[in-house]
């Protein structure tokens, strides 16, 4: 990475931290200046990181997201975006609240990857198809981040009711954290569904019907795809919906990303470096 390139993506995980800050104050505090700061440092840590993305793919020739840190700046700016479209939509401060730390320590994990030597990808452009996986690979990831964030809320929400407390008035009802919730679970499933597929055909006409289908990246994505589509059958049945759902998301994001370190370091072909 250039310097300039290092600096904006210190830059931007500075601003998810100081955002981070400024939310969880505005939280114990009731200071709306504090959670539009929070708003301000979010939106302005998601353009620095874009910047850099898109930096590094104009200096380097190659598709921005072939590199695993390329991939980690990739999934903490696609869920920031959201977080922030949501918020200035919906009013759903409080899920951009929830997701700046996620987005600071996904994007600690970047700047570390970056640091280590022979970290930055050398792919050459790759195809159409093998851009269209990555992207939605990545997208689904980042809606199950959504969920998982707004699984944590979910939890907090149900919590502050028992105990007659409430966050600064952010916190939207548990109907609203719910729908949020299982959108965000249906949108990932389906994008992980098509990043499947059309990787699967791509790699059936990259190795010529002789890739192992034993992969560890292709068993993990498959079960993953599998968690979330059971939990969205499960979702049906009012036994199970609400906080049940809230944790299961919880849960599964932690197989998400045993699922994206699968690309780094076991993979036989899915490996970024």
């Amino acid at each position: 990475m250039s310097k300039l390139e290092w600096l904006f993506l210190a830059g931007g995980t500075l601003l998810y931290a100081l955002g981070t800050a400024a939310g969880f104050a505005a939280t114990r505090a009731g200071d709306r200046r504090r959670l539009a700061q929070a708003r301000l440092a979010g939106l302005m840590g998601a353009a620095y990181h874009l910047f850099v993305l898109v930096s590094l793919g104009a200096r380097t020739g190659h598709f921005p997201v072939t590199g695993a840190p390329e991939a980690f700046l990739a999934l903490s700016t696609a869920t920031m975006g959201v977080a922030l479209g949501l918020d200035a939509l919906r009013k759903l401060s409080v899920l951009l609240v929830g997701t700046l730390p996620l987005a600071f320590v996904t994007t600690l994990l970047s700047a570390a990857l970056l640091a280590a030597p022979g970290s930055e990808a050398t792919t050459p452009q790759p195809s159409a198809w093998t851009a269209l996986h990555v992207f939605t690979a990545i997208g689904s990831y980042g809606a199950f981040a959504i969920a998982f964030v707004s699984g944590v809320l979910y939890i907090v929400a149900q919590r502050q009711l028992k105990e007659h407390a409430s966050i600064l008035g952010l916190m939207p009802p548990l109907q609203s954290i719910e729908r949020i919730n299982l959108r965000a679970l249906a949108v990932g499933a389906i994008l992980l569904a098509g990043g499947i597929l059309v990787g699967y055909a791509q790699a059936r006409n990259v190795y010529d019907r002789k890739f192992d289908r034993l992969d560890p990246k292709i068993i993990l994505s498959t079960l993953t795809f599998a968690l979330y589509v059971g939990v969205l059958v499960l979702s049906r049945r009012p036994q199970f919906r609400g906080r049940r759902v809230a944790l299961a998301s919880i849960a599964g994001f932690f197989l998400v990303m045993v699922t994206f370190w699968a690309s780094i370091f076991w993979s036989g072909f899915h490996q970024f470096r």
